[in-house]
């Protein structure tokens, strides 16, 4: 995933390629079983001045693993659009400046590594040269 350089006084936290078995897909046999897809999540915070070593000071990679695990629970989705949209409502729970969302399928096509989508927001002043 290519992220865009950010402000001097913002940084990314990564979470690359977290598998899970997920119902999605438009076709029949798509809802007939839970399909693996990989997700990718690049989240833009405010850098701190000072940082005390606490895990309160910044956003826990646990909290975007059950956050996306839920999401994806008991569920069907339609799209990978439907699904990085709201991957990117968790991302703003979190307190992000912004985020890039990836999602791929990963066993549709024999001659393809995955299909997917990405998409991403940032609030104004966090990239580079805003």
């Amino acid at each position: 995933m290519n992220r865009p350089l950010l402000n001097a006084d913002h940084y990314y936290i990564v979470l690359d390629r977290y598998r899970l078995d997920v119902s999605i897909g438009i076709h029949e046999f798509e809802r007939a079983k839970p399909q693996p897809v990989t997700v990718s999540i690049a989240v833009a915070f405010r850098r701190r001045k000072e940082y005390q070593d606490r895990i309160s000071e910044v956003i826990d990679y646990d909290f975007l693993r059950a956050e996306i695990a839920a999401l994806v629970h008991d569920r069907h989705i339609n799209l990978q659009e439907t699904l990085c949209e709201a991957v990117l409502a968790i991302c703003r729970k979190g307190g992000a400046r912004g985020a890039i969302v990836r999602s791929e399928k990963t066993n549709v096509y024999p001659d393809a590594h995955s299909v997917g989508c990405e998409m991403s927001w940032f609030d104004e002043g966090v990239l580079f040269g805003s």
